[in-house]
């Protein structure tokens, strides 16, 4: 991909998952930090950025300029008011990471002619671990879709879906990091009231999680249920806690979480 830009890849906010994606993709040697340009109106962000050694930029258009690719990366209630800043600088290519907005709400203030990827990514790409849903524009360029691609998968698992599914998928691992980081505390808080020691449950357990999921990354064609019965054999404990899981009707619950959490992503989507 030829660019005059100064800068492969520009941020419009850089917060958790901002620089989670930045981080990710300098540790994966992917991008050098020198090909990355930030700006976020919090100090504190653009400290960490800094620190970090990314390229600084003065406020949006100073990214949009520079940047071949801008990542929009803010909080939905703020992205409109910053698509009207870049209105009159044109970026090339928009990558936006920002829950329910549209690639047609986008190209309806930045114009039809604007190159727009979609992204649903996690916090664990920032350790190469992740996995991100993306969708793009009819008219978006395959060396610009490939390059942003290459990049999330370089990071963990990346899929294309069809944009209507955004939305939905935001259930499936958008939102799973903190579903994951709950039960585990759950866990771990209901081990200590038993008395177990905090520091070696806390160890057992995540290890426990990475090993199971890496388990069913390498068993990829088995089916889920044949592991969590060979694990709950008939007459032992696990079965119990199995049983009594179906008993208080997880599924259900987590139906209803998930229902939730989708609706949110509709209720922010234009």
């Amino acid at each position: 991909m030829r660019t005059t830009k100064k800068y492969m890849l520009g941020f419009i906010g850089c917060g958790h998952m901002g620089m989670a994606i930045a981080r990710g993709a300098v540790a994966k040697e992917y991008l050098e930090r020198y090909q990355l340009v930030v700006y976020d109106h919090h100090d504190t962000n653009m400290k960490t950025a800094k620190g970090e050694r990314f390229g600084l930029a003065k406020d949006e258009a100073d990214v949009a300029e520079n940047a071949h690719i801008v990542l929009l990366a803010v909080n939905p209630t703020q992205a409109d008011a910053v698509l009207e800043k870049l209105k009159e600088h044109q970026p090339e290519c928009l990558l936006s990471i920002v829950t329910g907005l549209s690639i047609a709400h986008i190209q309806s203030i930045l114009g039809k002619d604007t190159q727009v990827i979609r992204a649903m990514p996690n916090t664990p790409l920032q350790i190469g671990e992740g996995s991100t849903a993306l969708c793009k524009s009819e008219n978006c360029k395959a060396d610009e879709y490939d390059f942003i691609f290459q990049m999330f998968a370089g990071m963990g698992v990346a899929r294309t879906i069809p944009e209507d599914q955004m939305n939905a998928i935001v259930a499936v691992h958008g939102s799973v990091p903190a579903y994951v980081y709950y039960f585990i505390e759950c866990i771990l808080k209901d081990a200590v009231s038993r008395g177990i020691d905090e520091e070696a449950a806390r160890a057992l357990l995540v290890q426990t999680v990475i090993g199971s999921g890496n388990l069913l990354k390498q068993n990829a064609g088995k089916p889920i249920e044949e592991f969590i019965n060979e694990v709950a054999s008939k007459g032992g404990t696990t079965i119990e806690a199995i049983n009594t899981f179906k008993e208080l009707n997880l599924a259900s619950i987590i139906h209803e979480a998930d229902e939730k959490c989708v609706k949110r992503a509709e209720e922010l989507s234009h």
